[in-house]
């Protein structure tokens, strides 16, 4: 694979976590996780605002991210892909991970200086 190639990839991937970057982005597609929903669904469930929400599911769709269907006069949003969510799970499942070793090495560095007294 030649190196523009790869920057190109690189350049999707980036693009891909960057979409995932915001909390309420998060928290919209853990809740599409359950199920298609409309706006006003969306809304409900989060608390958040029509406008916020709006913004995000463009953004999303946009990247591919969610998928439409029409039902009368309204919208409903869906994943494109469910992996999308396990992905996002892992990195929750890393971060739980990451925050633990903090907490034991935190333990073990007050552990240590308590000893040294």
């Amino acid at each position: 694979m030649e190196n523009y190639e790869k920057n190109a990839i690189y350049r999707l991937h980036a693009e891909f976590c960057q979409t995932l970057s915001d909390a309420n982005r998060l928290l919209i597609i853990s809740e599409l996780s359950k199920g298609e929903a409309s706006v006003n669904e969306l809304i409900n469930h989060l608390g958040l605002r029509q406008s916020n929400v709006s913004k995000h599911l463009a953004l999303m769709r946009e990247r591919g991210l969610v998928s439409t269907r029409r039902g009368g006069a309204c919208i409903y949003y869906s994943l494109a892909d469910k992996r999308i969510f396990e992905a996002i799970r892992i990195l929750m499942d890393v971060h739980r991970d990451l925050i633990e070793k903090r907490h034991s090495l935190s333990n073990d560095i007050h552990v240590f200086s308590a000893d040294k007294r």
